[in-house]
């Protein structure tokens, strides 16, 4: 029976990401490593022939997506399904300082954030049914054929959790490195079988190390 090849891609690096800043929906830009990162990734997936590219609106996605999409002379989709969680007051505020003014949030969020309500931002509940209703309506689109979707740290932890079919509740156990691959083999739209996940193995050659789940 013919499947459905689906590619998840984090967007490349961000300064943001590395001083440990929250991004959600600022539109924060990819910096040279990131670009680097996008690249690299394009180089690893130029074999294949993309019926499709999906991409979170915020440049730091979009623009992933396109150097992704260049070898193949493909539009860029955007959906909004597949913006960043929005993290509220907490969007531009280091890691450290957020950790600092909402100790016990903070705590619910890095160890059962299901339930969390992000000051002036998202619950996590309604970003999860956000992230995977667009997921849905993609699958349902493309019974066949190889389709990626460039997004974010937390939606695609959501994303592989639901294709895994993982309790929601575990989706912080999904590690997804800026610009690495997870491959799904998706047969009949909901049996889905994962080939390789959070695969870095073409990055190597950037010399950027080991990078933190942020």
């Amino acid at each position: 029976m013919p499947k459905l090849e689906l590619i998840l891609v984090r967007h490349g690096e961000t300064d943001w990401n590395m001083a440990g800043f929250f991004r959600g929906h600022e539109d924060v830009k990819l910096n040279a490593a990131g670009i680097a990162q996008a690249d690299a990734v394009a180089e690893a997936l130029k074999g294949r022939v993309f019926d499709a590219i999906y991409s979170s609106p915020l440049k730091r996605a979009v623009v992933t997506a396109r150097r992704i999409a260049m070898p193949h002379e493909i539009a860029v989709r955007e959906k909004t399904e597949f913006l960043d969680i929005n993290f509220g007051t907490w969007q531009g505020k280091k890691e450290a300082a957020v950790k600092a003014e909402h100790p016990k949030l903070y705590e619910q969020w890095m160890t059962n954030p299901w339930r969390v309500k992000l000051p002036g931002g998202e619950r996590v509940k309604k970003a999860w049914k956000r992230v995977n209703s667009g997921l849905r309506e993609v699958l349902f689109m493309h019974g066949t054929g190889c389709v990626v979707i460039v997004s974010h740290r937390i939606p695609i932890k959501f994303m592989t959790t639901y294709l895994l079919k993982r309790p929601r509740k575990e989706f912080y156990n999904v590690v997804h490195d800026p610009c690495a691959i997870s491959v799904f083999e998706i047969e009949d739209r909901s049996n889905c079988r994962p080939v390789v996940l959070n695969d870095t193995s073409h990055l190597a050659g950037l010399g950027l190390g080991k990078q933190k789940d942020f």
